[in-house]
């Protein structure tokens, strides 16, 4: 059975479907025969038989590539922490190394730790300095007024001892004149006694006289 088609079965090179292209009106073409039936279909099979090894080796790849990549970054991990590590030992074995060297220590902290601890000190000097001086004020108008207070009893006391001596002026004195009024009085008293016995005297005797 032969007949004429518009069109042809083109079979690629790589391996892919075929494709039909339009013929030639001019080139009428028949359909092949067995052989030529056979043999193109024992190249759809291999055709087929390659895309699927080719896709197999496509995943094998992709397999391959993912445990590759895979791979790299557990190596690049471990590369870090084995850096991380080593890094870590240098930093503590030279840390160790430097631990008495003065050049590990801050000096500026240092410095400007001593310098406050300079103002404590200066502040607490002077807060105590000026308790010291509070209390010698306190101290000295203590005295001050304690010495007012014996001034003023001692006052007291010299008055107390004038009016005292004057007093004792004064009872004397009038000791004095109470016993100098009472021999004044005496005298008087006995000059008076005298005075009448002698009256006396002469009264009797002018009574006793005989011309009367």
């Amino acid at each position: 059975l032969k007949c004429s088609l518009p069109f042809q079965l083109t079979i690629p090179i790589d391996g892919g479907l075929p494709s039909v292209v339009m013929a030639s009106q001019s080139l009428p073409r028949l359909i092949p025969n067995e052989e030529e039936q056979s043999r193109l279909f024992r190249r759809l099979h291999h055709n087929a038989q390659a895309r699927d090894r080719q896709s197999k080796q496509d995943a094998s790849n992709f397999v391959f590539r993912q445990r590759a990549i895979d791979d790299m970054k557990a190596e690049t991990r471990n590369s870090k922490e084995m850096a991380r590590t080593s890094h870590s030992e240098r930093v503590s074995r030279w840390t160790e190394k430097m631990s008495t060297s003065p050049l590990t220590v801050d000096l500026w902290a240092e410095d400007q730790a001593k310098y406050e601890a300079n103002l404590a000190m200066h502040r607490a000097e002077k807060q105590r300095n000026l308790r010291i001086q509070k209390q010698q004020y306190q101290a000295h108008a203590a005295i001050l007024d304690r010495a007012s207070g014996e001034v003023d009893e001692l006052e007291q006391l010299r008055a107390e001892k004038r009016r005292l001596v004057n007093n004792t002026k004064c009872l004397k004195a009038m000791r004095d004149i109470e016993k100098t009024n009472a021999r004044m009085a005496k005298v008087m008293q006995n000059k008076q006694q005298y005075e009448v016995e002698r009256q006396q005297k002469l009264l009797a005797k002018a009574f006793s006289s005989p011309s009367l």
